[in-house]
């Protein structure tokens, strides 16, 4: 059983993709973060990465799978604990500085524990997330005054404005910032609720891949908040990714969040799986 490894994405499609399209919900952030590493590529990029996927001894089926950009955030499927621990000899021995992993529940637990014993060094616990599917859409009872436009390239600095905002208080989004803004840009996947021609909250979703699409992020100002601004937002951008063709339409909540957790719950997302960050 071991790790195999490449930095070219088309490998990694042939030997992983048949596997992570068989749960695209679980496996979203692999295919978001494959999709963003193919895109700079068709753009003349080429970004440091490295792409994993796991098979046991005498096995042709692949049965995890990793994808990384150094130096931002590691993400995997599900891992045992033999593939958690191989995972962590690997990572330890590469040049590329590790920085944090984020993974189901168990297997981000599992990875942790193969860390410390594999480098000495124990890892911080993260953010907690819980992975939401959209059920029945929900629109609010009351839809707040306002309405959702399409985002053009003269917001970009809003956008850039906001979306450091939003790292501020919830986090790294795990990608180089610039990228991830131009990238939903070039796809017209951000919206802004608008009050009077005042943008008041965003949110955006990634590309429809393998029948899935996420929301991230959600943010709305803080002063502005309270008002439903937030949820109709979601809403509009979940309508859009459903209009886009998306199956599964998905999104991560903070689970030290109860206010958006139930502010989705109330448009229609159900929970799925919790995931952990893990940070060195």
């Amino acid at each position: 059983m071991t790790w195999f490894h490449t930095d070219e994405p088309e490998v990694f499609r042939s030997e992983a993709g048949e596997f992570l399209a068989t749960h695209p919900d679980l496996h979203t952030m692999l295919l978001s973060g494959l999709g963003t590493i193919e895109q700079s590529r068709t753009a003349g990029e080429a970004p440091p990465t490295l792409l994993g996927w796991w098979r046991e001894p005498g096995e042709t089926a692949t049965t995890a799978a990793f994808v990384w950009m150094p130096p931002h955030m590691l993400t995997a499927s599900h891992l045992t604990q033999a593939a958690a621990t191989h995972l962590a000899g690997l990572l330890s021995t590469r040049s590329e500085p590790f920085t944090h992993l984020m993974a189901d529940d168990s297997s981000a637990r599992a990875f942790s524990e193969a860390w410390r014993v594999t480098t000495g060094s124990s890892l911080k616990s993260g953010p907690r997330l819980r992975l939401h599917r959209l059920g029945r859409l929900e629109w609010p009872h009351v839809i707040p005054p306002g309405e959702a436009r399409t985002v053009t390239g003269g917001d970009r600095a809003l956008l850039h404005d906001w979306c450091t905002r939003f790292v501020a208080e919830a986090g790294s989004l795990g990608v180089d910032l610039d990228a991830f803004i131009d990238d939903r840009l070039s796809r017209g996947g951000w919206r802004l609720w608008t009050v009077g021609g005042e943008p008041v909250a965003m949110a955006a979703m990634t590309p429809v891949v393998a029948g899935t699409a996420r929301l991230t992020p959600v943010y709305t100002l803080p002063e502005h908040r309270g008002r439903g601004y937030g949820a109709a937002v979601t809403a509009a951008v979940s309508q859009a990714a459903r209009d886009a063709g998306a199956d599964h339409v998905l999104l991560f909540t903070d689970l030290a969040n109860p206010t958006s957790n139930s502010m989705y719950r109330r448009i229609g997302y159900r929970p799925v799986c919790d995931f952990r960050i893990v940070v060195a």
